[in-house]
């Protein structure tokens, strides 16, 4: 590069010619073409410049000095001191038991008086401080004295608040009452119940709604709901009352319809379940009450008919006993019946014979049987069966009463006697001709043990000998 560009150009001098140097020497014509519109720009700058902005200078004024703090007066601060003091020991006492529920105006009213006491305070103001605290101390005392009542005022406030479902204003209200009173029984009952409060209240809500929707089943679970919870709910009781007439009459409705179709179907069992539970509902219902004697009727109906059953199927098998039985049951559903009485007295007659051919059966030859055996000579109408056995007894009682050849063997020496048949000197063989039954054969010899020999006949029996000898001296 040539620095002749850089060397200072004497103003004096005439210019170069152009495109020369001083020297005579030939100038680039480009760097004079660059000048010229560098020139130009700054010109331009200049012309769009902003006026300039007139400085003003500003003068400090002069600082006031304050003037001297008075010094405050040490009693006046021992007095604004004291009565805070004060004003702080019934707040404490009070703060508790917030009175803002409960004295909302006038706790108000002294929070901004104790406020503004506050304020004095602050500016070191003390005998305004003093004046204000002073003047809040009796209303604060006045609070104070009304906490011992408080208990017995604020418990229907806070029951109130429970029953509305107001949970955070209930509990503490109760809460309240049981920092005055810990041993207070209504308030500690209620706690755990306030403290559901909103939840039982929107139970009950819901059950009146769907009440009013007729949606009964429905108010009844929600009601059992809202009683897990709280089972002394107010309004909960009232509901549940008008929940439960309701349901009752539709019930009663729903199951008196079904005894109706039951009994119509001739299911005398699910009718009268149906009926029983419609009277368990209202016990004094005068349709129920006919309703259910009409399906007693038709039971008693339906049982003596299978009492009959019963009592013919015994009579065809001649177990008269039973079938008697039987006819005593009916009597006693219907007693009414003429077919009853009939049917009671015909096997009652053949009862009757059935236990004397029993009895004569087993003692066929006392004199009873010979009495019955002669009763049931005539048999008109008899049962089979039982007339067979009529035959059978006339039989035992013929067998029974024949007498039996029986020899009775003795020495010659030997007295014998047998009782109610006769005495007999000695001898060696006699026949006697004995009904059936028990003997008792004596035999007695001078020097000689008397001796006794009993013996049975038995019907039908046959070479039947009885020994008597008197052989064992004296």
């Amino acid at each position: 590069m040539n620095d002749e560009f850089l060397q200072p150009i004497s103003l004096d001098e005439p210019p170069p010619a152009p495109g020369k140097t001083k020297t005579g020497k030939k100038k680039p014509s480009g760097l004079w073409l660059v000048a010229l519109l560098l020139i130009a720009g700054l010109m331009a700058l200049w012309m769009l410049r902003e006026p300039p902005v007139e400085t003003v200078t500003v003068v400090p004024a002069a600082t006031a000095i304050p003037a001297p703090t008075a010094t405050p007066d040490p009693a006046q601060r021992l007095a604004a001191e004291a009565a805070l003091e004060k004003v702080l020991e019934l707040m404490r006492a009070l703060r508790p038991a917030e009175p803002g529920r409960w004295a909302k105006e006038a706790w108000t009213q002294l929070e901004s008086d104790i406020s503004v006491a506050d304020g004095f305070m602050a500016d070191l103001k003390y005998r305004e401080a003093a004046e204000q605290y002073t003047a809040v101390i009796p209303a604060l005392e006045k609070l104070k004295d009304q906490l011992p009542a408080l208990p017995e005022s604020l418990m229907p406030q806070a029951f109130e608040a429970y029953a509305a479902g107001q949970k955070i204003d209930a509990v503490a209200l109760v809460q309240i009452v049981l920092f005055l009173d810990p041993e207070n029984e209504d308030a500690k009952d209620l706690l755990p119940r306030a403290e559901n409060a909103d939840v039982s209240f929107a139970h009950l809500k819901k059950a009146g709604n769907l009440l009013e929707s007729s949606k009964w089943d429905l108010a009844y679970a929600e009601l059992s709901r809202l009683k897990t919870i709280d089972d002394q709910f107010p309004g909960a009781e009232e509901l549940g009352v008008k929940v439960e007439e309701i349901l009752s009459a539709e019930a009663y409705k729903k199951w008196m319809s079904q005894a109706l179709v039951a009994l119509g179907n001739d299911d005398l069992i699910s009718a009268e379940a149906w009926v029983k539970k419609a009277l368990d509902l209202d016990p004094v219902n005068q349709a129920a009450l006919d309703l259910h004697q009409q399906i007693n009727d038709r039971m008693v109906q339906q049982k003596v008919l299978l009492l009959k059953r019963e009592a013919e199927v015994f009579a065809h098998e001649e177990k008269w006993g039973e079938a008697h039985k039987k006819w005593l049951e009916m009597k006693a559903l219907d007693s009414g019946a003429p077919w009853i009485e009939e049917g009671l007295a015909q096997s009652l007659k053949w009862k009757v014979i059935s236990e004397k051919i029993r009895k004569g059966l087993a003692d066929p030859g006392s004199d009873q049987t010979g009495a019955w055996v002669k009763e049931m000579q005539e048999r008109e109408g008899w049962p089979a069966k039982l007339s067979a056995q009529a035959d059978e007894l006339t039989a035992g009682w013929q067998l029974a009463v024949s007498p039996v050849k029986v020899e009775i063997v003795s020495d010659y020496e030997t007295q014998v006697e047998i009782t109610k048949v006769g005495r007999w000197k000695p001898f060696a063989r006699k026949e006697l001709s004995l009904k059936p039954g028990r003997y008792t054969a004596k035999g007695w010899r001078y020097g000689y043990r008397d001796v006794r020999v009993p013996f049975e006949v038995k019907p039908g029996q046959k070479d039947l000998v009885v020994e008597v000898k008197c052989v064992e001296g004296i």
